[in-house]
């Protein structure tokens, strides 16, 4: 509206400048006649009318041709004056429009006043002109005034079509959406959300009508997903049992093989006991002696009681609790343990413990349960082999990265590496070495499953274990396991 207001305006506003000039232009030849035919003096100088007769503004300035002739010679007058205008046309003989000067017009500046002149001719003559300067300034404040009444009703206008405009949108649009929205915030899991509308709602039918499809299809989705969820939850849980019966099963065939080497352990004792009880049969025995024989039989007694406590240990199921562990008492464990196993008698255990950080996280059986697989395969190659010089190497280092990862978190890892001197692994066995039920040994010697068991238990720990092997070196499994971050006052004793 309000772009068609001052469309409208200025071409009015030009139709009438137009008008007001013509009227000027027909006044001013009339007063041209009029002032040739009474108003010429003998001299035949330009003489200006009665001003009283013209509007309040009007200019009115009448030159003879003669008159012209005699002022050539003198100084031109100012351009864009109503003079010099009148001279020009008594010059050209034509009738000439011009607008001078500036002032507020519109909206911006216009024109402040128009010139016309007007050349009077007698049998094709010019024998005289006429001007006539009137100014626009009285046109352009009645359309001022026009403008701001115009101005006025296009605001009224506006703000009835504007409140009418809310009313349509209001119904239309937001109070649908508003509905859709206190719908959806409403919604609770266990609801079924549906968007109604009612028929004046127009496209928010087809809109809703789209949404409750697509609930439709996440609530049957849904749906789906919690069954998938909850069978994987029941799947989840069989694994984990699966690889805790697996673990179990390799940690009593593990036992099984110590307790073998322990069976004879054990008869030694026993049976230097039972020659200290017969000495002690005897009557004629001075009391020193028999409380040397009574000590002896403590002390074997005692042996025997501390080989199997530590197969108890052994063997014992695992509480799945993780504390702070010492891997460097670990492995020193493990090597009393394997002391009593007559396959180890001969072998040489090497202990490099240089690791300035020992503390893990993990479970200690299941943690126990890694390093002896390993150490009791390093003796079984070594006895299957003809090395003479039967030694496994222990080696920790504290690392800054577990070469998996990436952690930059230096001094975070652990490396374990154990290396036996025995012939090693043949190429093409080493990628299976980590397979579940691969064993190079003979039936009944091992079930394939401690390595595979080990690998398993390491990664869940947040490391990794790799092996490499050659004629030469022999075989190296190293162990990678991440430091605790507890202090070490809660590492627990022994």
């Amino acid at each position: 509206m309000l772009f068609i207001d001052v469309l409208v305006l200025f071409i009015f506003f030009e139709r009438t400048i137009s008008q007001y000039i013509e009227q000027k232009r027909s006044a001013l030849a009339i007063a041209c006649e009029n002032q040739l035919r009474f108003a010429v003096n003998d001299a035949g100088f330009s003489l200006a009318m009665d001003q009283r007769l013209l509007p309040e503004g009007d200019r009115l300035f009448f030159a003879h041709a003669a008159s012209h002739l005699q002022t050539a010679g003198n100084p031109p007058a100012m351009p864009n004056t109503l003079e010099s205008a009148v001279h020009e046309t008594l010059k050209t003989g034509l009738a000439t429009t011009r607008k001078v000067g500036k002032t507020i017009g519109l909206l911006f500046f216009q024109h402040e006043s128009v010139i016309i002149t007007y050349p009077v001719k007698a049998e094709g003559t010019i024998i005289a002109a006429g001007g006539l300067q009137s100014p626009l300034t009285t046109i352009y404040e009645d359309f001022r005034r026009i403008q701001k009444i115009a101005l006025i009703f296009v605001v009224i206008n506006s703000f009835f079509f504007a409140l009418f405009g809310n009313r349509q949108l209001t119904r239309v649009y937001f109070r649908p959406l508003k509905r859709l929205a206190k719908r959806a915030e409403t919604y609770q899991d266990e609801d079924t959300l549906v968007f109604s509308v009612r028929k004046e709602d127009n496209e928010f039918s087809v809109l809703s009508s789209s949404l409750n499809k697509m609930l439709d299809r996440i609530a049957e989705d849904k749906r789906v997903l919690k069954e998938t969820i909850g069978s994987l939850k029941a799947t989840n849980l069989e694994l984990k049992k699966a690889q805790n019966d697996v673990i179990r099963a390799e940690k009593l065939a593990t036992v099984g093989r110590l307790t073998s080497g322990i069976a004879h352990e054990i008869g030694n004792p026993v049976g230097i006991v039972l020659g200290y009880l017969d000495l002690l049969k005897q009557t004629d025995l001075t009391p020193e002696e028999q409380n040397d024989f009574i000590a002896r039989s403590e002390k074997e007694i005692t042996r025997i009681n501390h080989i199997i406590r530590q197969l108890l240990d052994m063997s014992r199921a695992s509480a799945g609790e993780s504390k702070p562990m010492p891997i460097h008492q670990l492995l020193q464990d493990l090597i009393v343990v394997l002391s009593y196993q007559p396959a180890a008698n001969a072998v040489v255990f090497e202990s490099n413990l240089n690791a300035s950080d020992d503390i893990v996280f993990a479970d200690p059986d299941r943690l126990r349960q890694v390093f002896l697989n390993i150490l009791l395969n390093a003796v079984d190659a070594l006895n299957a082999g003809t090395c003479i010089d039967l030694r496994v190497k222990m080696i920790t280092e504290r690392t800054a990265d577990d070469g998996s990862n990436g952690s930059e978190d230096e001094g975070a890892f652990i490396k374990v590496t154990i290396q036996d001197s025995g012939p090693g692994i043949h190429p093409s066995h080493l990628p299976h070495v980590f397979d579940p039920f691969f064993t190079t040994k003979p039936p009944g010697k091992g079930t394939g499953l401690g390595l595979s068991v080990s690998f398993m238990i390491v990664e869940k720990l947040g490391g990794h274990i790799t092996v490499t092997s050659n004629e030469e070196m022999g075989t190296a499994f190293q162990v990678t396991l991440p430091l605790a971050k507890q202090p070490e006052s809660t590492v627990c004793e022994k």
